[in-house]
């Protein structure tokens, strides 16, 4: 690899990182995204953030229904300063969509996209393989060679 390539660690695809320009090419692999990275791990890069996931999950709970900041905040538990920079993250990211309304108290509504809508089947996907794995830890340990007597 020369200088300003790099490798996706998921894919193995190499890119090379946009220019100042803005034309960056990417080779090899698979799922390119538009910006010239591997798209799996750019969605990674997005939702492998700490609560992302569980408030995506949160508003396919809703089915389709906006959610309030106050609301998501009290169903979550999670800080507000965290959960605004999630929202704003993900309507950066065009999973979510943010209305706010001109009164007083203010008041902001979020409601999922079609991006966000189209991630029912993976929910699901994972709502099944949780089903039928135990996520609490159980060690597999494996002595190789002769145990001492």
């Amino acid at each position: 690899m020369s200088r300003g390539e790099f490798l996706c660690f998921l894919c193995y695809s190499v890119a090379v990182s946009a220019s100042p320009t803005g034309s960056g090419r990417a080779t090899g692999g698979r799922g390119l995204s538009p910006k010239g990275g591997c798209a799996i791990s750019e969605l990674f890069a997005v939702l492998g953030r700490p609560h992302m996931l569980k408030i995506l999950h949160e508003f396919q709970e809703a089915d389709g229904a906006p959610l309030r900041f106050n609301a998501l905040q009290q169903r979550l538990a999670i800080p507000p300063k965290t959960l605004s920079a999630r929202l704003r993250a993900l309507v950066e990211a065009g999973f979510l969509s943010r209305r706010a309304f001109h009164e007083t108290p203010p008041r902001v509504e979020y409601a999922a996209t079609r991006k966000t809508v189209e991630l029912r089947q993976l929910f699901g996907a994972l709502e099944d393989w949780a089903g039928r794995h135990s996520l609490t830890a159980v060690p597999e340990v494996t002595t190789v060679g002769r145990v001492p007597a």
